[in-house]
């Protein structure tokens, strides 16, 4: 019994040195209580939050850099190369119209140009005429009449006889001088039996004439003998 009563003491005792021995505590202030906040500030807090940590965290990661890579190009398709074929020669065509004369060699047999004759003289002109064409003149074709004065001649004449390209023809007409004295002049064409006039000329269409002047003077200007044709 008197060693639980000292024991007792003991640790009272004991109790009573560890009391004065702790430091004193200073008493901490109480902290405000935060208002409550309702669903919609909650809501709004906690996106404000969210986005902040978002920003945070990307600010502090590493920045992808991108390595731009080569693209290889397509390979090269050869094309074929096309067999062109050769430009065939040109050949030659005739060209040449179906009905053109060319003055031959004399042109004017008689009668040249400018030749004097006194009024109302008669006188024969006669061309000779080169078939340059590629159709043949037939006995249908005819010497025509075609312009200004044609002092009493016959205005149509059938030809003598055929002619081939390239053969000549004389064609003679008679004429009769105008009564006024000044200078005449008669246009004469061929006519091939489809009615087409044509003539002399790069394009077949200048007329051949007769060409004098008529004078006072009763001595008429010497006709010149014609020179015989040659036979188609």
């Amino acid at each position: 019994m008197r060693n639980k009563s000292f024991q007792l003491s003991l640790l009272i005792l004991l109790l009573a040195v560890l009391t004065a021995c702790r430091p004193a505590m200073t008493a901490t202030p109480a902290l405000p209580t935060p208002p409550l906040l309702n669903e919609e500030d909650l809501l709004k807090t906690s996106i404000v939050q969210v986005t902040q940590s978002a920003f945070q965290t990307q600010a502090f990661l590493p920045t992808a850099t991108t390595t731009p890579t080569a693209t290889p190009l397509p390979p090269v398709t050869q094309i074929a190369t096309i067999a062109r074929s050769l430009t065939p020669e040109p050949t030659a065509t005739n060209d040449l119209p179906c009905n053109k004369a060319s003055p031959g060699v004399p042109f004017d047999i008689t009668i040249p140009d400018d030749s004097h004759m006194y009024a109302g003289q008669e006188f024969t002109k006669t061309w000779r005429l080169v078939n340059s064409g590629s159709c043949k003149w037939t006995r249908l074709y005819k010497l025509v009449y075609y312009s200004q004065n044609a002092m009493g001649a016959q205005y149509e004449h059938f030809l003598s006889g055929e002619v081939l390209p390239g053969q000549a023809i004389d064609l003679s007409v008679t004429f009769f001088a105008p009564l006024s004295p000044g200078s005449y002049q008669s246009n004469w064409m061929l006519q091939s039996p489809d009615g087409k006039l044509f003539g002399i000329g790069f394009n077949a269409d200048a007329p051949f004439y007769v060409k004098i002047i008529v004078t006072n003077d009763p001595t008429p200007t010497p006709t010149i003998t014609p020179t015989p044709s040659p036979t188609p």
